[in-house]
């Protein structure tokens, strides 16, 4: 057995994976991490694989809930060049972890070229080709971000009262409806923008691919069409625990090959 753990800014998800197939897996509040100690012990994992942008203390968190299995634990930081992926930041341990492990399963899906967009607490845009080569990307606030700065610096702009997602309308005629739909369309462009971007590099056209909490709400937004994925980033790191050799993760090569046939 196997423990794949995302812990991202708004939620930590885990899976667990045995002989290439997931056996377990769970999704809590991020501040809930340090009570997963019990049941992730009852797995009784071998081996441990770990994104984390939650930031310092949530990841003091983890190392300590993680060093009572008593079992390796790899924490992936993005490199310059690895597990099917060359990254293009000039600094690259600067790109999150989630969104290296988001390229790698892309690429290992046989998703690319496309255009990568993770819909969460924050929004990325990434650009990767059909070699795995990640080109750079965009950041920026996500939906729940947006509505929650315009409640808060404006006097007399207001959203759903309860600062969920709100009714959207070809042409608003209602504050909380301007505003949904400004957001979502902000968030939209933003993705059609990196899309004709990656198409005129690569002279053809580029897939899209939509992964997070708000990936669903957005795909009918944006005017193309896109796949939406769920658990990318633990996909990415079931990924790395095949390269590195990790017994019961990934299966024999010939499943994984099968699998990536499948879900292209």
């Amino acid at each position: 057995m196997i423990l794949l753990v995302d812990a991202g800014n708004t939620r930590l998800k885990w899976a667990a994976w045995r002989d290439g197939r997931c056996r377990d897996r769970g999704a809590v509040p991020v501040g809930e991490a340090g009570g997963q100690a019990a049941r992730w012990a009852g797995l009784a994992p071998r081996w441990v694989g770990v994104s984390c942008v939650a930031g310092d203390d949530i990841r003091a968190v983890l190392e300590h809930t993680l060093h009572g299995l008593g079992v390796p634990v790899f924490w992936l930081v993005s490199r310059a060049a690895g597990f099917g992926i060359r990254n293009g930041y000039a600094r690259p341990e600067q790109l999150g972890s989630d969104r290296f492990a988001t390229l790698i399963a892309c690429q290992r899906l046989g998703l690319t070229p496309c255009v990568v967009a993770g819909i969460g607490t924050a929004v990325t845009v990434d650009a990767l080709t059909g070699e795995g080569e990640f080109l750079g990307g965009l950041i920026l606030p996500g939906l729940g971000l947006m509505r929650a700065a315009l409640r808060g610096g404006t006097a007399g702009v207001r959203t759903a009262a309860d600062g969920m997602a709100g009714v959207t309308a070809d042409f608003p005629t209602a504050t909380d409806s301007g505003v949904e739909t400004g957001i979502r369309l902000a968030v939209a462009g933003a993705v059609r923008e990196m899309h004709h971007r990656l198409g005129a590099r690569l002279g053809r056209p580029a897939g899209v691919v939509l992964t997070g909490g708000d990936a669903a709400l957005l795909a009918g937004d944006i005017g193309i069409s896109a796949q939406v994925r769920d658990d990318l980033v633990l996909e990415g790191l079931r990924w790395v625990a095949a390269d590195l050799g990790v017994p019961g993760g990934g299966g024999d090569r010939e499943e994984r090959d099968e699998e990536v046939r499948g879900q292209a």
